[in-house]
């Protein structure tokens, strides 16, 4: 299996890239501007076994020669200009998230790729309440309030047509708060002021209110690479949900770790319908996640401790990772 991911230079991509790596595929990343994300997540000789290439994903040129170069015959596609950045550039926004989009499909049409795994987002449905239901089907209706999710809605009509026009094998996925080391954009932002509270400093937490959905990134990456390996599944987005829990739970949890924790909240909700059901995806891919709330805020704290010098977190309260 030879694998191009665009974006792969990012957050999630890294993750993904390093699984694949270990499993002994070939890998290529495409990005525009590289992000150093990867340098931190893969070892100095599983960077050595990724071949990078700098290209604009809207660019069909740019992506056909990716592909048309390493072979590739599967593609994860996960660039996005997230909120607020996309309602402030909507320019880039449409060239991002839309026509990157539509790059990717026509490649995948014209290369007959065997699989495109791409991330769609939660943020297609709107605020909670645009919608009667709590938990929301897979089929729930959209309602996007911001310019990323109306982005993120369109890809999924426009994925639908390239799967019913041209029989192109694409699934997408809607992710939730993707967290972990190497997060610095997008919902889960409010997770590094957790994550500094453990590192002694001072944090003010937003959205304190809150219950959402924490999907740790190594759980991602495995959902990402398990899709990549499935049959054409007759559904083409499916939702996603890991572990709903309140932000105010990850800081009590966080003040377990490090007693000492200085934690406030801010009040208020981000609004979003974080309640899904992924009752479709368990019936056409099935994945249980390994990492709960409290295992992946845990790795998370261990990490930003190990950089910041500071000791690790067995030694300071003996409990064990």
């Amino acid at each position: 299996m030879s694998v191009l991911i665009t974006g792969g230079t990012g957050f999630i991509g890294a993750y993904v890239v390093r699984r694949l790596i270990r499993e002994g595929q070939r890998v290529v990343t495409l990005d525009n501007l590289p992000s150093n994300v990867i340098h931190g997540v893969l070892a100095p000789e599983e960077l050595s076994q990724v071949s990078f290439v700098t290209g604009d994903v809207s660019s069909l040129r740019d992506v056909g020669h990716a592909i048309r170069d390493a072979q590739v015959d599967r593609v994860v596609h996960l660039p996005s200009l997230l909120h607020p950045a996309s309602d402030e550039n909507p320019p880039l926004a449409i060239r991002v998230n839309v026509q990157g989009q539509a790059t990717i499909l026509e490649a995948a049409r014209l290369f007959e790729l065997k699989k495109l795994v791409w991330a769609s987002s939660v943020v297609v449905f709107g605020s909670r309440s645009s919608h009667a239901e709590r938990v929301l089907s897979n089929d729930a209706p959209h309602h996007p309030v911001h310019l990323y999710g109306a982005t993120k809605s369109f890809d999924e009509f426009l994925t639908d047509h390239y799967v019913n026009e041209w029989d192109v094998d694409a699934l997408g996925l809607r992710f939730t708060v993707v967290y972990g080391p190497g997060r610095v954009r997008g919902a889960s932002a409010f997770v590094n002021e957790l994550v500094r509270a453990a590192l002694g400093e001072p944090a003010v937490v937003p959205f304190g209110d809150d219950v959402v959905d924490w999907q740790y990134v190594e759980d991602i990456a495995d959902l990402v690479v398990k899709c990549l390996g499935v049959p054409k599944t007759r559904t083409t987005v499916f939702n996603t949900q890991f572990d709903v829990r309140s932000i105010r739970e990850a800081g009590a949890y966080i003040r377990r770790l490090v007693p000492e924790a200085r934690i406030s909240y801010e009040p208020g909700e981000f609004g979003i319908a974080w309640e899904l059901d992924d009752s479709v995806l368990q019936a056409e891919i099935g994945f249980e996640p390994k990492f709960s709330m409290e295992r992946g805020l845990r790795k998370s704290v261990e990490h930003a401790r190990r950089e910041a010098g500071l000791p690790p977190l067995g030694s300071l309260n003996g409990e064990r990772p």
